[in-house]
């Protein structure tokens, strides 16, 4: 397998599993479970839940882990989720969400036991330094149950790879709001709670560039410190499978 094939393989994978963690995270059914468990505020029960594996941190301290929401209204939605639970709290209930997702979506998802095996070595043999969320998620207890499991991974996989990103951005100097308007533009910038005007960014689309490609480059790293060149191909198959299978099995 050539150096180029291999990358390939690696930013399919990252690709699916973005995709798969955030079908999750958007759905309304992930919104209805945490008004179940006491957030009034959806928003804020996955600010505190995604963030509640680094601890009862300042609202300043987790938007700037967060890195890509504008920090005011972070904060502001943190504070209101850890008041419902306590950020270990949040950060249990969203792992059971996470689970009881992937129970119910991926059951029938091809090879599900295999790409949490897979997963979890690379988990495990990735160093943490600069990593805080991915860091605190690989401390939680996976479920036993293969297609829970294999969500809960792809999860902590996100986290890694997110990790690198915003380190890769905020070292090139390009902002959040400019990175929200080089990638998905004004749609995602209002999503992530930017207020208008948006700067475009336009004069560091190189840079963007850039950072893509390192990020790219040190993912690629990480998995083969961890896997195979065959075993990297599997995992993005497995991971692509996975999204297949839960964009159709997850109602819309």
């Amino acid at each position: 397998m050539s150096d180029s094939d291999l990358q390939d393989a690696v930013i399919a994978a990252g690709s699916a599993i973005e995709q798969a963690v955030a079908v999750f995270m958007l759905h309304p059914e992930t919104y209805g479970g945490s008004v179940a468990a006491g957030f009034e505020n959806p928003l804020a029960g996955y600010v505190a839940g995604r963030g509640g594996v680094l601890g009862e941190a300042s609202g300043t301290t987790v938007a700037a882990v967060f890195a890509v929401f504008e920090p005011t209204g972070l904060a502001a939605m943190w504070d209101e989720g850890v008041a419902v639970r306590g950020a270990a709290g949040a950060a249990q209930v969203y792992w059971e969400q996470t689970a009881e997702f992937g129970r119910k979506y991926l059951g029938d998802a091809d090879g599900v036991d295999r790409l949490a095996a897979l997963g979890e070595k690379v988990i495990a043999a990735t160093p943490i330094a600069g990593l805080p969320l991915f860091a605190g998620w690989r401390e939680m207890a996976l479920a036993d149950d293969a297609p829970a499991r294999a969500l809960q991974v792809m999860f902590v996989l996100r986290e890694l790879r997110a990790g690198v990103h915003f380190g890769g951005l905020a070292l090139a100097g390009i902002a959040p709001i400019e990175a929200h308007m080089l990638n998905k533009g004004p749609r995602y910038a209002a999503m992530f709670g930017w207020p208008e005007p948006y700067p475009d960014g336009a004069d560091k689309r190189d840079r963007y560039d850039e950072v893509e490609q390192a990020t790219n480059r040190r993912m690629t790293e990480i998995l083969t410190a961890a896997l195979e060149p065959a075993e990297v191909t599997e995992l993005a198959r497995l991971s692509t499978a996975a999204l297949t299978s839960l964009k159709a099995n997850v109602p819309g």
